[in-house]
């Protein structure tokens, strides 16, 4: 009974062996997949063709690449992602209930240090290049390559000292003239901060007695 223990003993360990031993090497063979349909799925990889949709004409396109179709669809029309819905007209857009520009923070955002700080450091990395530190739209952008043929709005101007504040969330969001939408690049809180340190700016270069 002791021998019969001691092969058992000695053959597992030379199975053991042989399972560590063999951990790592190649082969030429093709993997063992034990669950067939986990490794073997039915489904698409993202910009993979997929010829059960027909997304164009093959009869119409150009290139003959352009008639397949894709496995990647388009959301449905009206599809709102998680997170996305920006029902709040004031924080988003920047207008009130009447559909004006209004003149003051959104309820969501509370004025505070921190605000005028984040404002400040975003407006010196996306604004600062064409309206200069001040506001002066004299930006280092303008000097380069000739300049440009629309210079930037001076934001010191009495015009633009007038606008609302929601004017200049509005013009950070939808550009206005030569300036694209920045709404890709800065998210609405930082454009309310960029806007509450451009208001900084212009309080900053008022004259006392106009304060």
């Amino acid at each position: 009974m002791a021998r019969v223990n001691q092969i058992q003993a000695i053959a597992l360990g030379c199975a053991f062996v042989g399972a560590v031993g063999c951990q790592g090497n190649r082969s030429e063979l093709p993997p063992v997949h034990l669950i067939q349909n986990m490794d073997f799925q039915q489904r698409f990889d993202a910009q993979e063709v997929n010829n059960y949709f027909k997304d164009v004409d093959c009869a119409k396109a150009h290139n003959p690449h352009q008639c397949e179709g894709r496995a990647a669809r388009l959301p449905v029309a009206g599809t709102v992602a998680v997170g996305q819905l920006h029902d709040d007209d004031e924080l988003y857009r920047g207008r009130g209930a009447d559909g004006r520009l209004i003149d003051r923070l959104p309820a969501a955002i509370k004025l505070s240090t921190e605000l005028m700080a984040r404002g400040e450091e975003r407006y010196n990395i996306y604004c600062q290049p064409c309206h200069d530190y001040t506001g002066g739209g004299q930006g280092v952008a303008t000097l380069r390559g000739g300049g440009f043929s629309v210079a930037p709005k001076n934001l010191n101007d009495p015009q633009i000292r007038a606008m609302p504040l929601g004017h200049f969330f509005d013009v950070i969001t939808n550009g206005k003239g030569t300036m694209q939408s920045y709404a890709a690049q800065i998210p609405a809180q930082d454009r309310w901060a960029i806007s509450v340190w451009v208001r900084t700016l212009q309080v900053a270069r008022t004259p006392e007695e106009a304060k």
